[in-house]
């Protein structure tokens, strides 16, 4: 005799397939073609000098080749304030444009859901640089190395670009040489080698640190001209130690990081840090009122350099 299947079990089971083969279709057409990196790049008014940089550095495979890549692209705006136009670009060396173009890329597609927290959650570079990210949740911001993501995760084919308000310099020299280096600085590093702490302001990679720095007219309003510097012992050269410790916090800040209230110095008391529309500000213990901070989130491979615009007192 014929068996005769129940047309209750034969529906359900052709809903089943019907569904397994809608599913398959799906899945296949979700696919999206979007323009590589290099094309939306090319595209888009607002990042032409780095687009300039990748030519000028012959990098075009990273941004035509398959990836995938994340690229923080900074904006005219960033190059501008850097001090680097499309005029001055030509006048920068390869190997230096090289690592600095580099240091914005990373091998791996990342959207910005997928940078870690922070606050020094590290992300190397494909010039093998530590580049460090942060998500402020209550502000809904997202940063590295203190520079902001103006537009975030425009997919492309190869990959995905954030825009950042800030060039993510190249960390490949520490605090100290980089305060050796400009000279609105000088009388502070010669206070710093007079009170031996080297050291103390050029920590180990592993052991950063946050540096508030004193320029050469805040040194000297603060009767820290180079001929006293010169002269100090004893007394006067104990005070400018622990005047100048109480300017280092044994770890890396960046601004966009730093969080009302108290911040421990490598000197053993706090200095106050302040939140406010005109940006971040710092008090020592002794000062009448706080100082702005300025020329914020210099960042060297051993930590970052603000601007101070007063002596703090502990």
């Amino acid at each position: 005799m014929r068996k005769i299947m129940n047309p209750f079990i034969k529906i359900p089971m052709f809903l089943m397939l019907l569904g397994l083969v809608f599913v398959q279709c799906n899945k296949s057409e979700t696919v999206v073609v979007a323009d590589n990196l290099d094309v939306t790049l090319n595209a888009s008014p607002d990042l032409t000098i780095f687009q300039a940089a990748i030519k000028q550095a012959k990098l075009e495979t990273f941004t035509k080749g398959p990836g995938p890549f994340t690229l923080f692209a900074p904006t005219d705006a960033a190059f501008t304030a850097a001090g680097i136009t499309l005029a001055s670009l030509p006048s920068i060396d390869s190997l230096t444009l090289t690592a600095l173009v580099l240091n914005h890329f990373q091998n791996i597609k990342r959207t910005s859901y997928e940078i870690p927290e922070g606050p020094n959650a590290p992300m190397t570079s494909i010039a093998n640089f530590n580049n460090f990210g942060y998500k402020d949740k209550l502000a809904n911001k997202i940063y590295v190395n203190g520079a902001t993501l103006t537009t975030k995760d425009v997919t492309c084919s190869n990959g995905i670009i954030h825009k950042i308000d800030k060039l993510l310099t190249i960390p490949n020299t520490t605090t100290l040489a980089l305060l050796t280096a400009n000279s609105n600085y000088s009388l502070m590093v010669q206070a710093i080698t007079k009170a031996s702490l080297t050291a103390t302001f050029s920590p180990s990679a592993s052991a950063p640190a946050t540096i508030f720095a004193l320029d050469n007219a805040t040194m000297t309003a603060a009767g820290y001209d180079a001929v006293t510097i010169a002269a100090l012992s004893g007394v006067g050269l104990t005070t400018l130690t622990n005047l100048l410790k109480y300017h280092v916090v044994a770890s890396r800040n960046f601004s966009v990081a730093f969080k009302a209230g108290n911040l421990k110095t490598v000197q053993g008391t706090n200095v106050t840090i302040g939140l406010s529309g005109a940006g971040v500000s710092v008090k020592g213990t002794n000062n009448a009122s706080a100082f702005l901070l300025s020329n914020t989130d210099v960042f060297a491979s051993n930590g970052v350099i603000h601007k101070v615009a007063g002596v703090l007192l502990p």
